[in-house]
């Protein structure tokens, strides 16, 4: 049977992934704080932390990814802009809820990622920024129209996302090797 990252080093016990679940939603309110403010969307160091805890935590990382969003909503000032039920109808919250899509996809399709290959990963990490791009800028289109969209969604982005992504993949795939290195000993 296959493990992901974090039940390979913290066991698969309750508690490890109670704990894990609180951590992901942590670590997700800490990186929506890191922010440059551009309008309307700000940058945040959020979608490297869903590529890493999907990818890594598995469905806990989609669970803490669900639980952000749901807090958030429900009025915690998670958000990069705060929180509330009002967030939902803002040119953002495309977002948040293609982070959720995301998270669950590479969680799925990384169920098993201990055994997977850099070719696998970077896939996988890449259809997730397009998907979290994809409902983001469909959402902020209602708002400013497709094009307005594009170029405020997008293109002030698509540099750091970038980075984000090379560095969301070198760290899983390290630690990926790390936890074969372990399992062979």
């Amino acid at each position: 049977m296959s493990r992901t990252i974090t039940e390979n080093l913290f066991g698969t016990h309750f508690f490890s992934k109670y704990y894990l679940t609180i951590l992901g939603v942590i670590l997700l309110t800490i990186s929506s704080k890191i922010s440059i403010p551009f309008y309307p969307v700000p940058m945040t160091l959020q979608t490297l932390v869903v590529f890493f805890i999907a990818a890594s935590m598995g469905m806990i990382g989609f669970y803490s990814t669900f639980i952000y969003v749901v807090l958030g909503v429900l009025g915690l000032p998670l958000f990069a802009n705060g929180g509330g039920i009002g967030y939902i109808f803002s040119p953002t919250f495309g977002f948040l809820y293609g982070m959720v899509i995301s998270s669950f996809m590479i969680a799925y399709i990384l169920k098993s990622e201990v055994n997977t290959g850099l070719i696998k990963l970077s896939a996988t990490i890449l259809a997730g920024a397009f998907i979290i791009f994809l409902c983001g800028i469909s959402h902020l289109s209602f708002f400013v129209g497709i094009e307005q969209a594009i170029n405020l969604g997008l293109l002030p982005f698509l540099y750091s996302e970038f980075l984000k992504i090379v560095l969301a993949i070198a760290i899983i795939f390290g630690l990926i090797q790390r936890v074969n290195q372990k399992n062979h000993k």
